[in-house]
């Protein structure tokens, strides 16, 4: 959702969001009613079953609590970083790159720019760098990085930067239907999105809990039902206007990463 493109301030920190996905109960559906889908350990689908969620505030790049706390059902505890960077499309592209960090599938770890261009994180590690060039981007050699995590946090910054919506639905393949990793995109300046990260079944009928970050750049959270709170935090969806409790898509795109 951004507007512009800020300057880095590469200093940030790390949570490892590999446990177990826990909400308040008065937040849920009966989940003695609910059943999600089971995935292989290592798919893509399984990490955002298993992101951990926190009973905490949603709070801003600068540490604050947002103002509108209504609309998070609980906070996935990635760090937000100190500028105004990490915001919808980004919250996407943190939680790939974690889920590929985490499988070391290291080579895959790459995004497009809103201007085209392909950035690895394997090039970030060997010193290439991105610099603005009037309206598209060169690329200059630097002093190579660690194959880390504070690398890899670093490398996405610069993604942050150069990326949003635009570049985002036009790099994720198309998706059929709403299942566990299909991605409601609106893209643009600014654009919207959100992750389907787990998915239910109730009485034959499906129900989905949604994940998304947000302008100004704030906490990763999992969307409440503000419209149907006996069901919060998921969410019926079906084609046509989608309403959650901080956009409204009418002109979208179901996409997905894999």
């Amino acid at each position: 959702m951004k507007n512009s493109l800020p300057l880095l301030i590469l200093i940030f920190g790390w949570v490892n969001t590999n446990a177990p996905l826990t909400l308040q109960e008065n937040d849920s559906v009966n989940h003695r009613e609910i059943s999600s889908k089971k995935f292989d350990a290592n798919s893509w689908q399984y990490f955002l079953q298993h992101l951990a969620v926190v009973d905490s505030p949603v709070v801003d790049y600068r540490g604050k609590p947002i103002g509108y706390q209504e609309k998070s059902a609980g906070i996935i505890p990635y760090d937000v970083g100190k500028t105004d960077l990490q915001q919808c499309a980004d919250a996407l592209m943190r939680l790939r790159a974690e889920y590929l960090f985490g499988q070391k599938r290291y080579e895959e770890i790459g995004f497009h720019f809103t201007s085209g261009q392909y950035y690895t994180w394997n090039e970030y590690c060997k010193g290439i760098r991105p610099l603005p060039a009037g309206n598209s981007i060169r690329f200059v050699n630097t002093t190579a990085a660690a194959k880390n995590h504070e690398s890899l946090r670093k490398y996405l910054d610069i993604v942050y930067t150069y990326a949003g919506t635009i570049s985002l639905a036009k790099e994720l393949k198309p998706a059929n239907e709403f299942e566990i990793g299909t991605i409601v995109i609106h893209p643009g300046s600014p654009g919207h999105c959100f992750i389907i990260i787990d998915e239910a079944n109730r009485n034959g009928k499906k129900f989905f809990k949604l994940a998304e970050g947000y302008t100004p750049a704030q906490s990763i959270y999992v969307l409440r039902n503000i419209y149907q709170k006996d069901k919060s935090p998921w969410y019926e969806l079906e084609r046509g206007k989608i309403e959650t409790a901080s956009y409204t898509f009418e002109d979208y795109s179901l996409k997905k990463f894999e």
